[in-house]
């Protein structure tokens, strides 16, 4: 399959539609302020996978034009590698929010969380795999849970997550045809013993090309399910009540009334 394929079979333009607005807020924000932090993450995730997709299908062009200085092998391989590296890193930023979504939809929320940037700050910073499983044990959310092991569990997001902090924590790989990476120096002592090089590890761009794009399926259902599991049905409706904005309003006045009472 190629990666511009996917925007078509795989759609996932919709999940924009989550991002909070007027009527999201003057509905949810006064005692569901959980809900309007899942939207305003999940649209987090559309953004980055948006990216994500984008690397993988700026693979797939054939004339870079003034982004590489000569359209040979050497080059294409390279610049190819760049968006291929973007990708990777890209869609396990993905992971990561995934889990923020939960982590913020079961936490303690309330509307002094929409209203200052300090404390939404607050409410994702502790957020990783071991205080997720606690807060939706908390939760009695064992399903959701199980459903985001058996995601990371598969052997294909192991291995893009092993690859990533790879890069992260230890440099980088090295792409197959694209400059040296020997082990040994080309010279021999007595008895034929080598001196040996340090070296990378060896990837494919074909082949890891291939694995981001099943990567990229298996996400989009993986996804779907925690979407369609938590936020309201009615959530991206456009209607809004007076009423509802007018206790809005009234619920953010008492915040701030209280936050300067609390200086």
């Amino acid at each position: 399959m190629k990666a511009e394929d996917l925007l078509e079979n795989y759609p996932v333009h919709h999940w924009a539609k989550y991002m909070p607005h007027m009527p999201q807020y003057t509905k949810y924000a006064k005692d569901n302020a959980n809900v309007i932090l899942a939207g305003h993450k999940i649209d987090d995730v559309y953004n980055q996978f948006c990216h994500a997709r984008a690397s993988l299908i700026f693979m797939e062009v054939d004339d870079y034009g003034k982004i590489i200085e000569k359209n040979n092998d050497i080059n294409l391989k390279f610049i190819r590698s760049k968006f291929l590296f973007d990708a990777l890193a890209l869609y396990n930023y993905c992971i990561d929010l995934s889990w923020q979504v939960l982590y913020l939809y079961y936490g303690d929320a309330h509307i002094g969380i929409t209203q200052d940037n300090k404390y939404y700050l607050q409410a994702t910073q502790d957020c990783n795999m071991d205080n997720l499983q606690v807060r939706l044990a908390i939760a009695k959310r064992d399903g959701i849970y199980k459903h985001v092991r058996e995601f990371m569990d598969t052997e294909l997001t192991h291995e893009l997550r092993k690859s990533y902090n790879y890069i992260k924590h230890r440099g980088t790989y090295h792409i197959e045809g694209l400059g040296l990476n020997d082990d040994t120096l080309p010279i021999g002592l007595d008895g034929n013993m080598q001196i040996k090089m340090l070296n990378r590890q060896t990837i494919s761009l074909d082949d890891l090309k291939e694995k981001l794009i099943n990567f990229d399926i298996a996400f989009v259902k993986y996804f779907e399910d925690i979407i369609y599991t938590l936020m309201p049905e009615d959530f991206i409706e456009k209607t809004m009540g007076l009423e509802d904005m007018l206790q809005m309003a009234r619920s953010v006045e008492v915040w701030n009334k209280k936050k300067q009472s609390d200086k």
